[in-house]
């Protein structure tokens, strides 16, 4: 690996340990691999799907907009190299677009594009989410052993810190689910204390009392509580963040 390689890998390695969100990672991989395998005569981006063959792609990055438009073409077709990379689990190499019979309307669109050569790399991540490393260049033939074993190693990459990433908003949105069911008990849990109070009854009948005001209201039973606390008490409910939401 030569100096400016070794010196974009060193930036890229770097940008994926510091990065804090999901986006930050794959620009990151993009620029860098378009730095590393296209240069300033080709362009990158990153392809996305969540469901499976059928459903719809997109382009989550994008170095320059010949290649996103290029994406687009092929996705609007429903067929090209980085919707087969991904649904074969295999490299697709298209060293000669002009021969590219397999695909028609992304071959002419990456001509029109001024591209010559391309190729895209599955990205592993976990399941329901597929993800195309996609490269595109102006030079007709630009794959070799060495060029295509850098492009494998940076989706490796992306592989690795996408499902880490993934993984972690994961967590982040049970978390918050979590926060908001804790919250929203602990508003109702008011509401029934009130309930007992004023009709000196137990803790189930209290909650019988507030579930047929909710449905006679049509209202969520926590809209009702955080309601009702607010009411008697004058004040926000403690133990309470949450915004009331429709739905």
């Amino acid at each position: 690996m030569d100096e400016s390689v070794a010196d974009v890998m060193s930036q890229l390695h770097t940008t994926l340990l510091e990065a804090t969100d999901v986006h930050a990672v794959v620009e990151a991989v993009a620029y860098a691999s378009a730095a590393v395998l296209a240069g300033d005569a080709g362009e990158t981006s990153v392809t996305l799907r969540r469901g499976g063959p059928g459903a719809p792609a997109t382009s989550v990055a994008w170095t320059g907009e010949r290649a996103r438009r290029c994406d687009q073409a092929e996705y609007d077709a429903g067929e090209g190299p980085c919707l087969a990379a991904v649904d074969e689990e295999r490299t697709i190499l298209v060293p000669d677009v002009a021969a590219a019979d397999r695909w028609p309307a992304w071959r002419d669109a990456t001509l029109a594009e001024g591209f010559a050569c391309s190729a895209a790399f599955p990205v592993r991540v976990h399941g329901g989410v597929q993800v195309a490393l996609n490269v595109y260049s102006d030079r007709a033939d630009c794959w070799d052993d060495e060029a295509v074993a850098r492009a494998e190693g940076l989706a490796a990459d992306l592989g690795r810190v996408l499902g880490y990433s993934l993984r972690l908003v994961d967590l982040a949105t049970t978390t918050a689910d979590l926060q908001t069911a804790l919250e929203s008990r602990a508003v109702i849990d008011q509401a029934i204390g009130i309930v007992m109070g004023q009709n000196r009854c137990s803790p189930q009948e209290a909650m019988t009392v507030l579930r047929r005001a909710s449905q006679a209201r049509n209202v969520k039973l926590r809209d009702l509580a955080l309601d009702m606390v607010r009411t008697v008490g004058g004040v926000e409910p403690s133990g309470s963040t949450f915004e009331r939401r429709d739905g």
